[in-house]
């Protein structure tokens, strides 16, 4: 298969294109939905809005900036007015729902499709979103572990992107 790297603009006008016609597939890009949507890995099948955005949809949106972003609605006010974040973040921002361009109906990971009404995508969303209160305690205990667990695998295997790792080490231990 053949990879062509477009503008945003000309994504767009194909994006909306396809969305006319019942669904359109974007490649994720970046880290801001880790851990269920991977950079580069992962695919998304969106459809058009047809009713209004509720907590736990993840909406494809343009910030008032003209950049389009791919986050979960964590919140809904009464007036209408939307709380979206990445579920790698604990920052929310307001979207207004005239924003909104798309919602993901379905996702590929490792070249299978869940739809968004898959118990286990609907366990993982009822717990991500019950918990955005204390998000940011979660998110630095899991980097930490990360780092945590990089620092043990370079003292273990002795890797040549450690170096600095095991001479920082030895830095502190002699302080």
């Amino acid at each position: 298969m053949r990879t062509q790297t477009i503008s945003m603009e000309n994504l767009v006008e194909l994006l909306f294109l396809q969305l006319e016609h019942g669904c359109a597939t974007l490649a994720v890009t970046g880290i801001s939905m880790l851990p269920m949507l991977r950079h580069g890995k992962d695919l998304v099948r969106l459809e058009q809005l047809e009713r209004s955005p509720r907590s736990g949809d993840v909406l494809l949106y343009r910030r008032e900036s003209g950049q389009y972003i791919l986050h979960r609605v964590v919140r809904e006010e009464q007036n209408g007015n939307l709380w979206c974040s990445g579920d790698n973040q604990w920052e929310k921002e307001a979207v207004h729902p005239n924003q909104a361009l798309a919602v993901v109906s379905a996702f590929c990971r490792k070249g299978k499709w869940y739809t968004v009404d898959h118990l286990g995508y609907r366990l993982y969303v009822w717990l991500w979103v019950g918990v955005f209160p204390i998000r940011k305690p979660i998110l630095a205990l899991r980097r930490r572990l990360g780092r945590l667990r990089h620092w043990i695998k370079c003292q273990r295997y002795r890797h040549s992107c450690c170096d600095g790792h095991r001479s920082g080490m030895i830095d502190q231990a002699k302080d």
